[in-house]
């Protein structure tokens, strides 16, 4: 199952070393482009902001791409 987040499930979640659990629940996570910029904010960095970057189960897309 792909499942769009927001920021505030990938940030909580990995403040508490558990963001595997979305990637366990739902294989694939799209994020939209907006989101992805919030969480890797050079200015404000944030929990999630390094594995958004570096996890291949989280996709970043436009949010014109998304569809259900």
């Amino acid at each position: 199952m792909i499942i769009v987040s927001d920021t505030s499930p990938i940030n909580n979640l990995a403040a508490i070393n558990e963001l595997h659990l979305l990637q366990q629940l739902y294989q694939t996570v799209i994020i939209p482009e907006a989101v992805y910029r919030e969480l890797t904010d050079p200015d404000f960095p944030v929990a999630g902001g390094t594995e958004v970057q570096t996890f291949e189960w989280i996709q970043t897309r436009s949010a014109q791409g998304v569809t259900s």
